[in-house]
């Protein structure tokens, strides 16, 4: 196998020269630079990228740590990431947690092994206790979901503005009785979600909502958007609009619906968020906020780069989201009986 030793002797240079010129790092005199390119395409040499890296204490690889990667949400999200680290020449190692902290802080390990050179973590159970040390040491990008007490980078929407997007959408169409199907996770993503759809209903005069909030399971399954949705509907007073904080639970949710006998819109309005593909494969057409996932990754890796070669990002970047109105939307029905109308 040739070596860059067989180049150097070939095109009369020392090693150091070759390594120049391969590397891009230093200004080498044309006719020298011409001899190594020569050399080089003659012999067929192709540098070693692993012993290259260990020369550097560098992997080339990042590490992915995402909760759940067959949630369509998270999949566009890494193929940004993807993109720009095959931009930058580097390979990606995604890791499904599962939530699992002890899963989370293994896998992290790889960081001080030097057998991954960053990491984007989409969503993790690790608290601030545990995340601010670690941050210090090594690059990491949140992706997503952030924990507001870390300093770290990270790159995410305006949950709180988007939650009240949607909101004044439906008191907008007449909508009182508005349910929230919520997530028992701890992201901040579900606070501010949250926090919106309650401040939005008590700006706007209305009672406390305890009744209509239901809590999904952490993952967003179509089964606990279908269960949380049955539970609200099944109320005398039932919800005339449901709000969705994701839309696998918004597809659980008409599912649910329809299931019960009713129909969307005509009789329930269901709102989701993130706007995956799913969300146009069947009518009725979901309403959802737009989250741009895979720029929202994209930029990610690229703040991980800016990291990794010792550069300062900004701390925080919010990326633009809009709301989107579909088939699942409609005026609250005039034959309706709202009685918290009537108090």
């Amino acid at each position: 196998m040739t070596t860059i030793v067989d180049v150097a002797r070939a095109a009369g240079v020392s090693v150091a020269t070759v390594s120049r010129v391969l590397n891009g790092k230093a200004q080498v005199r044309g006719e020298l630079r011409a001899r190594v390119m020569r050399a080089v395409e003659e012999l067929r040499y192709v540098p070693n990228p692993t012993a290259r890296n260990l020369r550097r204490n560098e992997s080339r690889t990042i590490l992915i740590l995402a909760p759940n990667i067959t949630n369509p949400y998270y999949t566009h999200i890494i193929a940004g990431i993807g993109e720009a680290a095959h931009e930058h020449g580097y390979s990606s190692f995604l890791c499904n947690t599962e939530g699992d902290r002890a899963r989370e802080e293994q896998l992290l390990g790889r960081l001080s092994l030097h057998q991954a050179d960053g990491a984007i973590l989409l969503a993790t159970e690790l608290g601030a206790e545990w995340l601010k040390p670690y941050a210090g040491k090594h690059p990491i990008v949140q992706c997503s979901e952030f924990d507001p007490e870390v300093d770290v980078t990270h790159v995410s929407i305006d949950n709180y503005r988007a939650a009240r997007d949607v909101m004044a959408h439906l008191l907008g169409l007449g909508h009182r009785r508005i349910g929230l199907i919520s997530s028992e996770n701890r992201y901040y993503s579900t606070a501010m979600r949250t926090r919106g759809y309650l401040d939005a209903l008590r700006e706007a005069g209305l009672p406390d909502a305890g009744e209509y909030i239901r809590k999904a399971t952490v993952d967003y399954t179509f089964k606990s958007g279908f269960d949380s949705a049955r539970s609200l509907l099944s109320q005398e007073a039932r919800p005339t609009a449901l709000f969705c904080i994701s839309d696998m639970l918004a597809l659980g949710a008409i599912a649910s619906a329809r299931e019960m006998g009713f129909r969307v819109p005509e009789d329930v309005t269901v709102i989701g968020f993130d706007d995956v593909e799913h969300t146009t494969m069947f009518h009725p057409y979901v309403s959802t906020v737009v989250q741009p996932c895979f720029d929202i990754g994209h930029r990610a890796m690229e703040l991980l780069y800016e990291l990794m070669h010792e550069r300062t990002p900004p701390r925080q970047e919010i990326m633009p989201h809009s709301l989107v109105v579909r088939e699942s939307s409609a005026p609250r029905h005039h034959g309706f009986v709202d009685f918290t109308a009537c108090v």
